[in-house]
């Protein structure tokens, strides 16, 4: 592989499977009978001498069993230690990963993307409206304008590294290249949703927290259900109409029990995996916002507006490269995955937010 080259995801995979087949031939394990995933014995056609085969054959036989010949594989890591890559290599012909999930990303779902075609974009952004007048009959018109003003969108690199031994790479008993670019693609989704919410600006995205917007404190020493009902009516009804509720699951266990003077929950559950409502809007379970403000470090924040308005700027979606030459990989005997992604984030109409604080 060249390591100035960027790879399509098909490329990367061909020459994965090149390399693959090409260690299978070096080792002489090339005559596997491809039905069965199996060695061919004159002595016994079942397979029976699977006890006598060796490590390597072992692997290339359930390799071939599992991908069928299409070996798109790839890691980074050690194959001899278990938490560097080792719990990848088969035992006894184990081939699932169990993976960890993470957390789902809420904003840029809702959020309003814009691509964009060079490092920097200014989107213009009202920023004063206009004013309507009564007017009598043959009389002087009175003038009104709107104002604008420029929202800069700036690109910040997120990046994933990735290496692998060429053993891990040819002892693997899944399919690494999809399952490596999987977590990396699910890790990029909730970094980016973490730092939509707190970014600070610099060097990444300007998260909702760095702005400042309409707050309502939480009227009493403990969350009630008219603190709720204050925030929601505490924003315009153009954004309240489209709002959407974000919280700490640990608010939101909270909230969770709240009841109007009519002794009703607030809360109500989604059906068929649609997310809970209180008062209509979705709630959004966003655990990247603090639990630890206020003095005694155990308060938190209910955000409630319309996430249309957070303006997310795609420069580079997430690309990957690959090299066996370049970042010490040849040295080393060694495969490295270089994901990248370029992104801005800001949020266009402050008067599109409000939040509830001192949240206990």
């Amino acid at each position: 592989m060249n390591d100035d080259k960027v790879l399509t995801m098909d490329e990367f995979k061909k020459q994965l499977g090149e390399m693959f087949d090409s260690k299978i031939r070096e080792m002489g394990l090339d005559k596997i009978d491809r039905k069965h995933g199996i060695f061919p014995s004159a002595e016994d056609p079942n397979g029976d001498e699977l006890k006598d085969l060796t490590k390597e054959q072992r692997i290339a036989k359930f390799l071939r069993a599992v991908v069928n010949g299409d070996t798109k594989i790839v890691k980074a890591l050690s194959e001899g230690t278990g938490a560097d890559g080792g719990f990848l290599v088969p035992v006894e012909f184990r081939a699932a990963v169990v993976e960890k999930l993470v957390k789902e990303a809420v904003i840029r779902p809702r959020a309003t993307v814009i691509p964009m075609g060079r490092d920097k974009m200014q989107v213009p952004a009202e920023a004063g409206g206009v004013t309507t007048y009564w007017a009598a009959e043959n009389a002087l018109l009175t003038e009104s304008n709107p104002t604008f003003g420029q929202i800069e969108l700036s690109t910040n690199k997120l990046t994933g590294l990735s290496k692998m031994s060429r053993e891990l790479f040819a002892d693997s008993a899944v399919n690494l290249t999809d399952y490596i670019t999987g977590i990396f693609a699910k890790r990029f989704a909730a970094e980016e949703d973490k730092k939509f919410m707190t970014g600070a600006g610099t060097t990444e995205p300007s998260g909702l927290r760095s702005y400042t917007v309409g707050s309502v404190p939480q009227a009493g020493a403990n969350l009630v259900g008219d603190d709720i009902i204050n925030l929601f009516y505490n924003l315009p009804v153009q954004y309240r109409n489209r709002g959407a509720w974000l919280m700490h699951n640990s608010v939101a266990k909270l909230v969770r029990l709240l009841k109007d003077l009519n002794n009703r929950y607030l809360w109500t559950d989604g059906l068929n995996e649609a997310p809970a409502t209180i008062l209509g809007r979705p709630v959004l379970e966003q655990n990247d916002i603090p639990v630890d403000l206020g003095g005694g470090s155990d308060e938190s924040e209910i955000w409630f507006g319309d996430l249309s308005y957070y303006l997310i700027g795609d420069r580079q979606t997430m690309e990957v490269e690959s090299t066996t030459q370049g970042a010490g990989t040849f040295e080393y005997h060694q495969v490295a995955m270089k994901l990248i992604e370029r992104v801005d984030g800001k949020l266009g109409q402050t008067d599109a937010f409000n939040k509830l604080t001192a949240v206990k």
